[in-house]
């Protein structure tokens, strides 16, 4: 079955339309036609790689580079992983506190695939590695401008997958960090108190 499906290469869909055509994608992973969720994956896997390959390129590397090749590519894509089932929770508590149906296996496949244009970082991170022109600033630039596509993909998909307008797949999408900013900052807050309170405490006795 599984050997029938990857030379049928219909998995092939979803990487493509994540490029070409996110709202496609989305009817891709709804149709669960190859399954999505598990094969999903491999884009995090294959950015993981691609981050710590082109962050090597942008400095000199010692014999610890195979260290973070291995380890660190296992361990930068359980914490992607991570990160991104959490994120994809909060989007989807967030949809269905709006009214809309809930459905966090496809949000996930969803997120997934939209990192797919991220790989193209060392490539074209490499072209000014080679001429020597401002490579650490391209890489700033183009890591910015491939998030803002990432982010485009998964609007388009939130928005064909609840039938909803741009501006609710905006707020969705963005909905995760507002979250986790607010929070860090009442948990920052709620620390300064508790040690102001404790130095008058010690200053009084």
């Amino acid at each position: 079955m599984m050997l029938s499906t990857i030379k049928s290469m219909r998995w092939t869909d979803y990487y493509l339309f994540a490029l070409l055509d996110p709202r496609v994608l989305y009817q891709r992973i709804k149709g669960n036609e190859p399954r999505p969720f598990a094969l999903s994956f491999t884009v995090p896997a294959l950015v993981a790689i691609t981050e710590i390959v082109t962050m090597s390129l942008l400095g000199t590397e010692s014999s610890f580079f195979y260290f973070k090749v291995s380890y660190g590519w296992i361990l930068y894509f359980l914490y992607a992983s991570v990160k991104i089932v959490i994120t994809c929770t909060l989007m989807d508590m967030l949809a269905q506190f709006l009214g809309y149906r809930g459905n966090i296996r496809e949000i996930i496949s969803l997120v997934n695939f939209s990192l797919l244009p991220q790989i193209f970082l060392l490539p074209m991170v490499y072209i000014f590695v080679i001429v020597n022109f401002a490579p650490l600033f391209f890489y700033i630039a183009i890591t910015l401008a491939l998030i803002v596509w990432s982010a485009v993909i998964v609007v388009m998909g939130i928005s064909e997958m609840h039938s909803m307008d741009t501006g609710r797949a905006v707020l969705i999408l963005i909905f995760p960090y507002i979250f986790v900013g607010l929070a860090l900052f009442f948990f920052v807050l709620l620390g300064i108190i508790g040690i102001m309170t404790l130095l008058s405490g010690l200053t009084i006795m």
